[in-house]
C-alpha cells in the first residue's frame, strides 16, 4: 500500500490516505453543503459513517469489517472499481458495504443516484446499483430509465416514490455530500475502510489486504 500522508478525522482519529495513481477522478467544482447537514460531521469517526439516512447497506448487515464507498454512476473509475468491490464481498462473507451517494458530474448523475435510491422502497436497490454502473458511456436520463427498467424496477412506482418522498432523498444525498466534504474528498471514488481513507479505486488484493489490517487491529482492540 502506498501510504502517502496521515489525516485527522473525528475525535483523535488517524486516518491512513492512500493515493493510487490514476485510479481517481477529479471532481468538478462541488455545491458546499448545507451548513445545517454539515454540522453534524463534526464528530465523525468511521462508525457514525454507518448511520444515517446516507447510507445504503449491502452484503452482510452484520459483517465486522465494513467498507464506505462515495460513489458517482457517471465516474468511470467508480464503474471501473464496481466488479472488485463485489468480488470482495463474495470472497469474504465478513464485509459491510455502505454506499454513499455523491452524485458530482450533473443532472443526469444526480437523476440516476435518486432513481437507485428511491428503488429501496421496490427492494430492488441492488439490481438497480449494479445496471446503473454498467452502463456505457455518459449518462442520461434515457440511458438510465432503460437500465432500471431491465433490472425489474416499476418506473411509475420509482417516480411517484421521487415525488412522495423527496425530502429523504434529499437528506440522503446532502448528508452523503457534508460528509464527503469533510473528508476532504476531491472526487470519486472514496473509500472508508476502517481507519484508511482511500481517494480512488483499489485492486482487490489491495483491498484484501487493508481488509484484514483492519480486522487484525480490531481484534487486538476487542482482546
Amino acid at each position: 500500500m502506498d501510504s502517502r500522508y496521515v489525516h485527522a478525522l473525528g475525535a483523535g482519529l488517524l486516518v491512513t490516505i492512500v493515493i493510487v495513481g490514476a485510479w481517481w477522478f477529479q471532481a468538478p467544482a462541488l455545491a458546499p453543503a448545507t451548513e445545517a447537514v454539515a454540522d453534524t460531521t463534526a464528530e465523525l469517526g468511521p462508525e457514525a459513517l454507518t448511520h444515517g439516512p446516507s447510507a445504503v447497506v449491502l452484503g452482510n448487515p452484520q459483517g465486522d469489517v465494513t467498507v464506505i464507498e462515495y460513489f458517482d454512476y457517471q465516474c468511470p473509475v467508480c464503474r471501473r472499481v464496481h466488479p472488485t468491490i463485489k468480488q470482495l464481498a463474495e470472497d469474504n462473507e465478513g464485509i459491510r458495504i455502505i454506499h454513499k451517494h455523491w452524485p458530482v458530474f450533473g443532472a443526469a448523475s444526480v437523476y440516476a443516484s435518486r432513481l437507485a435510491l428511491a428503488a429501496r422502497w421496490q427492494d430492488r436497490y441492488e439490481e438497480v446499483h449494479n445496471a446503473f454502473m454498467s452502463i456505457p458511456g455518459r449518462l442520461d436520463e434515457d440511458k438510465i430509465r432503460k437500465a432500471a427498467t431491465s433490472a425489474g424496477l416499476d418506473l411509475a412506482a420509482a417516480e411517484r416514490s421521487l415525488d412522495e418522498r423527496a425530502a429523504e432523498i434529499d437528506e440522503a444525498l446532502s448528508q452523503a455530500s457534508a460528509q464527503a466534504a469533510f473528508l476532504r474528498l476531491q472526487g470519486t471514488p472514496g473509500f472508508v475502510i476502517g481507519s484508511y481513507l482511500i481517494p480512488g479505486g483499489l485492486d482487490l488484493d489491495t483491498l484484501k489486504e487493508i481488509v484484514a489490517d483492519v480486522r487484525s487491529k480490531t481484534r487486538e482492540e476487542q482482546q
